[in-house]
C-alpha cells in the first residue's frame, strides 16, 4: 500500500464511519441557528400578544411579579421586549411548586399569562432544547458529548485528509489541480458528484476546518480546550470601576447601577437582560452594544451587584482585559454564526447544507467505486497465491 492508498482509505473510511452523524449535525445545525425565533414561532400563544398602546419598563414589572409570587425565584429575562410580545421570565420553581422554569407575563400588567418547562420533550415547549441537546450530545449525557467530539475530530482530520488526496498525482500538478476547483453540468452524473465533493470541499476547505475545530473543542471543553486556555492564555483581573452601592437591590435599582457604570465606559454599551445569581446572592445586568442579548463578537459584559449592600462585585468583560475570556467567548459565535449577525448566520446555513451534500456524494461515491475496489482487491489476493 502506498501512502496516498494509505491516507485515501483514512479518508474512505472516517468519512463512512461520521457520516450519518455528520450529515444530521449538519442539518440540525442549520435550524439551531435561528433556535431562538423557532422556539418564538412553535410557542406563538406564550411569547406574542396583542400590539399594546405603550410599553412600560421591563425591570419593574418582573420586580412586581417576584414580589406577588414567592413560589418562584426569578432567574434571568430580557429587557427590550416588544409591545406585541410578552415578557419571558426564566425562573426557579420553590420546592413543591409546579414543574415550570419559565412563565411569561404581560407586557402591560406584568399579570402571568402563560408558563412552560422549557427541558428537552417531544413537545413544542421543548422541542427547541431538544434539538440542541440532539445536535450537542445526541440526548446522551456526557457520553454523547464525547462520540460527538469524536465525530468532530474525525471529521476534522478528514477534510484534511480530503484536500491533500486532490493534489494531482503525477503530472503537471497545477494544470491538473485547477480542475479539481471546478464543477461542469456538462459532465455525466457520475463526474458531478466526484467534482461536487471535491470542488466544495477544496473551496470552503477553511470554513469547514473552523466549523469541525470549534465543534471538537465545544464537546471536549472541560477536557481539552480550557485547559489549553488556562495554561497559555492567563487571566487578569480587571478593576472594578468606582461605585457608590446602595441595597438591598431589586432589579430596577440593580438596572440604575448598571446604566450608571455603563456611562463610565469608552463604547456605548446598553442593558440587555436582568440575572439572579442565587448561589453569592447577586444580580447581573448583561450590556451589549444593541440592548439585545446577542453573541456578535465575543457576546456581551457581565456587571454583578451585591444584592445586600448594591456594589458592584464582578465586571466580566472579554473586550477590556479578560483575555482568558476573549479565548473562551469566541468559540460558540464562531461555530453558531452569531459572530458578525446575519451574514456570518447565512454562512452557517450554507455551510451546512455543504456538509450534508458532501455526505451524500461521499456516500454515492464509495458505493459508485465499491465494485472496482473489490476487483482490484481479488487481483491482488491472486497475485500473491
Amino acid at each position: 500500500m502506498t501512502a496516498r492508498d494509505f491516507w485515501m482509505a483514512v479518508h474512505r473510511y472516517s468519512g463512512l464511519a461520521i457520516l450519518a452523524f455528520l450529515g444530521f449535525a449538519a442539518l440540525s445545525g442549520c435550524l439551531l441557528v435561528y433556535m431562538r425565533p423557532l422556539d418564538a414561532w412553535l410557542n406563538a400563544d406564550l411569547f406574542r400578544d396583542a400590539p399594546a398602546a405603550s410599553a412600560p419598563d421591563v425591570a419593574p414589572l418582573v420586580d412586581r411579579f417576584a414580589r406577588e409570587h414567592p413560589e418562584f425565584t426569578v432567574r434571568s429575562f430580557p429587557l427590550a421586549v416588544a409591545r406585541d410580545a410578552r415578557i419571558p421570565v426564566m425562573v426557579y420553581p420553590t420546592k413543591g411548586a409546579h414543574p415550570v422554569d419559565q412563565v411569561f407575563l404581560d407586557r402591560v400588567s406584568g399579570e402571568v399569562e402563560g408558563r412552560r418547562l422549557t427541558h428537552p420533550a417531544f413537545n413544542r415547549h421543548g422541542a427547541a432544547e431538544l434539538l440542541h441537546d440532539a445536535h450537542y450530545t445526541l440526548m446522551l449525557g456526557t457520553y454523547g458529548r464525547w462520540f460527538m467530539g469524536g465525530m468532530a475530530l474525525a471529521w476534522l482530520i478528514s477534510n484534511i485528509v480530503g484536500a491533500y488526496l486532490t493534489f494531482p498525482a503525477r503530472g503537471a500538478f497545477w494544470k491538473q489541480w485547477k480542475r479539481t476547483w471546478r464543477f461542469s453540468f456538462k459532465s455525466v452524473f457520475s463526474r458531478q458528484m466526484l467534482d461536487l465533493h471535491r470542488a466544495s470541499g477544496l473551496w470552503l476547505l477553511l470554513p469547514l476546518t473552523v466549523l469541525a475545530f470549534t465543534s471538537m473543542c465545544l464537546n471536549f471543553f472541560n477536557e481539552l480546550y480550557a485547559p489549553v486556555v488556562e495554561r497559555f492564555v492567563p487571566e487578569h483581573e480587571i478593576a472594578l470601576p468606582q461605585d457608590e452601592g446602595r441595597g438591598p437591590l431589586d432589579f430596577t435599582a440593580a438596572l440604575d447601577q448598571a446604566r450608571r457604570v455603563a456611562k463610565g465606559m469608552e463604547e456605548s454599551w446598553l442593558p440587555a437582560t436582568a440575572i439572579r445569581d442565587r448561589e453569592e446572592d447577586r444580580i447581573g445586568v448583561t450590556l451589549t452594544d444593541s440592548g439585545v442579548l446577542r453573541y456578535n463578537d465575543l457576546g456581551p459584559i457581565y456587571l454583578y451587584f451585591d444584592r445586600a449592600s448594591g456594589k458592584l462585585a464582578e465586571v466580566i468583560d472579554p473586550y477590556h482585559g479578560n483575555t482568558n475570556l476573549a479565548m473562551y467567548r469566541w468559540l460558540y459565535p464562531l461555530h453558531s454564526g452569531h459572530i458578525a449577525g446575519i451574514p456570518s448566520e447565512l454562512a452557517i446555513v450554507v455551510l451546512g447544507l455543504v456538509v450534508f451534500a458532501m455526505c451524500v456524494t461521499g456516500i454515492y461515491l464509495w458505493w459508485k467505486k465499491r465494485p472496482g475496489r473489490i476487483v482490484q482487491r481479488r487481483a491482488r489476493k491472486g497475485a500473491r497465491t
